[in-house]
Parts: C-alpha cells; structure tokens; sequence
C-alpha cells in the first residue's frame, strides 16, 4: 500500500509530506467555521441565511480557485502562486476575529475557501504525480484533511471553554502558517511550467464523457459535503424529535452535537484507510458506487432518525460511506490530471458550483420549513451522485493522444 514512497528520493518524501500536512490544516479550517458559527452567529447578530450565505461564500472561493490556482502557476511558478493563494485562508479566519459586518464577514469565507481551494487542487496533483495515481496515496491524503477535522471540533470545544470562541480560530492561523513554512522550502522539479505548451492551458478533456461523469460527480459530493460539515452542529442542536431524547437523557446538546462532527470524521479516517488498503483488491469505480448508495441510506436514516442512538449510528454510516468518494474521484481522474494541469482545476471549479448553491438554500429553507426540511434538500444530490457513480462504472473512458502518451511514458 506504501510501495509509493519509497520510489520517492528526499525531495519527494519532503514534498509528500509538506502534501499531506497542508491537507491536515485543510481538514482543520472546514471544520473550525462549522464549529464556529454558532459562536459568530451569536457574536454578529447573523441569520440562518446569512450564515448559509457566508458558507456559500467560502464555496465561492473554492470556484475562484478553481479557475486561477491552475493558471496563476505560468506567471509566478507553482511555489510562489500556492504560498500566496493557500495565504489568503488564514488571513480570511484573522478577518472573522477582527469585524462582524457581513460584508466583511463574506469577504472573509471568500478567502478561506480561495485558500482551500488552492490547496486541494495543488496537492492532489502533486500527489498522483508523486504517486502515479495511486489510489491508496490519495485515500491517505485525505485521511490527513480527516485527522484535521476530527480534530478540530474538540480542539474547538476545549479552546471555547478555556478562553473563548476566539481561540479556535486563532489555532487555525498558526497551523497555516506552519503549512506556509513548508511551502517555502520545497524543491519542485518544474517550478515555471512553460507558457508555451497549449497542453498547460488546454480544455480539451472537458469533451470526454468519462470525464465529465467524475465531474458531475465532485459537483454532488462536494454540494453533499459542503453543507453537511456546516449544517451538522446546528442541524442537530436544532433537530426537534431529537431534543426530547436529551433532555431525558442529561446529556448536553451542545457537546452530544460537536462529538456528532468529530465521529462523522472519525468513520470518515477510518473509512478512507480502509479503502486505501482495498483498492489493491476492489476497483475503485466498484467501491465508490457501492458507497454512494451506502451514503443515500444513512443520510435518509439521519433524517428520519430521532433517537440518539439512531442519530449516531447514521452519521457514522454516513461518514464510513462518504470517505473514500472523493479521494477515489481524484485517483479515478488521474489519467486526466496528470496529463492536463488544468483537469484538477476544473474539478474543483465543477464540484464548487453544487457546493455554493447548497449551504445557502438549506439556510433559506431551514427559515421557512425548519433544518429537517432544510438538510432534506441535501438529499436529491446525494441521490444524484448514485446514478452518477454507477454510470461511472458503465461507461469506458475515451483515451486522446496526450492521454496515451502520457501513459506511454
């Protein structure tokens, strides 16, 4: 499963880890702003929809990423251009501590997904060119962004309790800037991509079918994922059928729906080193089709479920089935991204659009129908991503000549 790293010389050991820790801070600052906004909604004097609003901001900053983090590169060279985009997510958290106008406040989840966005189109390049699209080297990428947020919502809670909602942002800050003390010292092979090379711009993938299954894909797990890490806590701290059960129970909401985030993510760690290792026996369009529609089930369970231990049992099967679909969709796409630097952009970009719009209509509809009506809308791209899973699985991809070359090689 590790066979990959040990190809690797000193540089690419340094640069796989300066990856995958990039991707733990990742992890953290998803889940901190999910932490966080009950805090900053209490703080600010904010609404559901303007807290949905400013998760779709930071949505819409993964979307810009998208587009610029694969350009930015062929002006400035790829150390240069991720130091200064991966940058912006921090500076976006400082900005939540300093002013609660909700101007300044979107412009603030703008730089934090820009920031993000940035990251995870580098390093999931970086790492299936390291590793020549191994899936097990992206599932254990992403169970570095799953470390991060299985951590955060406790180092959150604790800080919170200890000094203050403000702590918890300020933990992220420091991570990041770590993260951009890495940055600056690796040793990249083709810092300056050349200008002059149409493959390093083009957007001819966009017309392979396979392709644009993967796309599609991203768009529904990404619109999934997006809204659940940011409507989690408060879902549950306002999910009626279920407050009865914890008054009788003692137990506290608040700490019963901050341990609900960090289980989802701990399945989610579990889950994704699970498929690291079965990638090796099972193919992985097999293994993201079966856990789409895992995923569907336990989603619906979640909603339908008023029990805590019902509640509980959902969000574990739901964080078990999700964690391998995105790294699988990275590895699965590799034929594409490792042949057109501008393929993992677009990705991203697609997957952005779902992820914007969602976060921003389950606020909307949670003020007029409640949150189970407003996590309900989550539902129809999580059902989505089944058919497009198992379409991925039936249709075979269309190789071009950069794509058999690239193979060749």
């Amino acid at each position: 499963m590790l066979s990959f790293i040990n190809r690797l010389d000193k540089h690419g050991k340094f640069l796989l880890y300066t990856c995958f820790f990039s991707f733990f801070c990742n992890g953290s600052l998803s889940l901190m702003y999910g932490s966080a906004m009950p805090d900053l909604k209490a703080a600010y004097g904010l609404s559901d929809t303007l807290s949905g609003l400013f998760m779709s901001a930071h949505s819409a900053g993964n979307l810009i990423a998208g587009f610029i983090s694969g350009l930015v590169p062929l002006w400035l060279g790829q150390r240069k251009s991720i130091m200064a985009l991966s940058s912006l997510a921090f500076i976006g958290f400082a900005m939540m501590l300093l002013f609660g106008h909700p101007a300044w406040l979107f412009l603030a989840f703008l730089f934090t997904g820009m920031g993000r966005g940035s990251v995870t189109n580098f390093d999931n390049r970086m790492v299936n060119l390291l590793s020549c699209g191994s899936p097990a080297a992206t599932n254990l990428l992403h169970s570095a962004f799953a470390v991060g947020a299985i951590l955060a919502p406790m180092v959150f809670l604790l800080l919170r309790t200890w000094l203050g909602w403000q702590a918890g942002l300020i933990y992220v800050i420091l991570l990041g800037c770590v993260s951009l003390r890495n940055f600056s010292r690796m040793k990249l092979e083709h810092d300056s991509p050349s200008r002059q090379d149409k493959v390093n711009a083009t957007m001819v993938f966009i017309r392979n079918p396979s392709f644009l299954i993967l796309a599609l894909m991203m768009f529904c797990y990404l619109c999934s994922e997006y809204a659940i890490n940011g409507w989690l806590v408060t879902y549950i701290q306002n999910k009626e059928n279920l407050l009865g059960a914890m008054a009788a129970s003692g137990i506290s909401l608040t700490a019963y729906s901050q341990a609900m985030a960090t289980l989802l993510w701990v399945v989610m760690l579990a889950g994704r080193l699970g498929c690291a290792a079965l990638s090796a026996k099972v193919s992985q369009k097999t293994l993201m089709m079966a856990a789409s529609f895992g995923a569907a089930v336990f989603f619906i369970m979640m909603l339908l479920s008023g029990s805590i231990a019902m509640v509980t049992m959902a969000v574990a099967g739901l964080g078990l089935c999700m964690a391998g679909i995105c790294p699988m969709i990275y590895s699965d796409a590799a034929i594409f991204t490792n042949t057109y630097p501008m393929a993992t952009s677009m990705l991203l970009a697609i997957g952005s659009f779902g992820a914007i719009l969602m976060p921003t209509i389950v606020g909307s509809l949670a003020e007029r129908y409640g949150f189970n009506g407003g996590m309900s809308a989550i539902l129809v791209t999580v059902l989505l991503l089944v058919v497009f899973a198992t379409l991925n699985v039936l249709v075979k991809t269309r190789m071009t000549p950069e794509m058999d070359q690239r193979a060749a090689e």
